[in-house]
């Protein structure tokens, strides 16, 4: 995160790591959850569809009974709570027996024998009681009844429609999908272990980001498949179908309510997960900012160490100092003796000459012009030192 070249490539790898994590998980649901038959059994049991289907068949065969003259106990006798449960699931198993390859196709069936037997002894205590003849006329209604009783009560307990499903192909289309589901499941395994080893390897510096980026991963992946289910939980959205019979109602939206529950189960499991991975980002982060604290303590313990030896160091330099301008001075009295030794020598210089002139002018007595000129020419010498020669022809030409 600190450098932008390892920053992109988080970004991209988490921005995929999160539909391969929705994929994966909607591919295990689906294989694990919809294709399974412990979900319909589940749907079959809380949402009681026996009960349901057998109270739906004795109001229709009751109805019936005014028109046909056959009374309701006739078919009830033979049918029983326990009964129409175990074909409930015995549709079900059949449907998956067809969708799993077990089957080349799907036939819902039923053990009707006690409702040929009682629905024939019915027509036979009848026919005896009213002198009908048993002829081809009376076999043909005695077949029709038995007929539509029994399709009446396989609609009615094949609750989820898979007949319906396998009449119009949609079993046939998800068959074909379902032998893929294992290559599917194990493509999303694949792709997500390979974008998690090239996050791992963005990250190896610093791997607490590595925690980081895959929890942000996993955080998004679950709010995507948590807010639809919790729409649909909050307004009740499946309760708008319509569907005549109830036992199907409930069975349709059963199945649908128990699919948004479980998913909306896995995308909370799915951020607690993000969350934990969140809080493990932060622990480690936590950690390295306390040892770098207690570093920067010891460097500033260390920095102030090495100011104190300095300020000492420094302390103890001026007496060395204080030696050297005594050398200076000393050295400046010297060079003072110097140019007073200097000029001394320059006063002597002076006086010498100044001891020699005398002679010079006692000869000259006679002629005191002449001895001024001397003097004055003297003088000039004294400010013109260049010029020697020239002051001796001059005194010369004056004696």
């Amino acid at each position: 995160m600190k450098k932008i070249r390892c920053y992109i490539p988080n970004v991209l790898l988490t921005f995929l790591l999160v539909f391969m994590i929705l994929a994966t998980e909607l591919v295990f649901f689906a294989r694990m959850q919809v294709l399974n038959a412990d979900t319909f059994r589940t749907v079959v049991q809380q949402e009681q569809l026996a009960d349901k289907a057998y109270t739906s068949l004795e109001s229709h065969f009751n109805t019936r009974a005014n028109s046909t003259g056959i009374p309701a106990e006739v078919f009830m006798n033979a049918v029983d709570r326990e009964a129409l449960g175990e074909a409930i699931l015995g549709s079900v198993s059949q449907a998956f027996d067809y969708l799993r390859g077990k089957t080349d196709s799907y036939e819902f069936k039923m053990d009707f024998t006690k409702l040929e037997d009682s629905v024939t002894s019915f027509f036979e205590e009848y026919a005896d009681e009213n002198g009908y003849e048993k002829d081809e006329k009376y076999e043909k209604k005695l077949a029709s009844v038995i007929k539509s009783a029994e399709s009446k009560i396989l609609s009615s307990t094949d609750t989820f429609k898979l007949s319906m499903m396998y009449e119009k192909g949609w079993l046939k289309t998800a068959k074909t999908y379902v032998s893929y589901l294992n290559l599917a499941c194990t493509l999303c395994i694949v792709a997500v272990v390979f974008l998690l080893l090239l996050l791992i390897l963005c990250n190896l510096k610093q791997i607490e980001h590595f925690f980081y980026w895959l929890g942000l991963a996993a955080l998004v992946a679950g709010a995507l498949l948590l807010t639809p289910c919790v729409y649909v939980t909050a307004t009740d959205f499946f309760a708008g179908f319509t569907i005549k019979d109830p036992q199907i109602f409930s069975a349709v939206v059963g199945m649908l309510n128990l699919l948004t529950s479980r998913a909306m189960t896995m995308a909370i499991v799915t951020l607690v997960i993000a969350l934990v991975l969140l809080a493990i980002f932060t622990f480690i982060c936590g950690l390295r900012w306390e040892d770098e604290e207690v570093e920067e303590r010891l460097a500033g313990t260390k920095v102030k160490k090495e100011k104190t030896e300095v300020t000492e160091e420094k302390s103890e330099e001026p007496e060395v100092t204080e030696e050297k301008p005594e050398e200076s001075e000393a050295t400046e009295e010297t060079s003072e003796e110097a140019e007073v030794t200097e000029e001394t020598t320059e006063e002597a210089e002076v006086t010498e000459e100044k001891t020699e002139e005398p002679e010079v002018t006692e000869e000259t007595t006679e002629e005191p012009e002449a001895t001024e000129e001397t003097t004055e020419e003297s003088e000039a010498t004294e400010e013109t030192p260049e010029e020697p020669e020239v002051t001796e022809e001059k005194s010369e030409e004056s004696k």
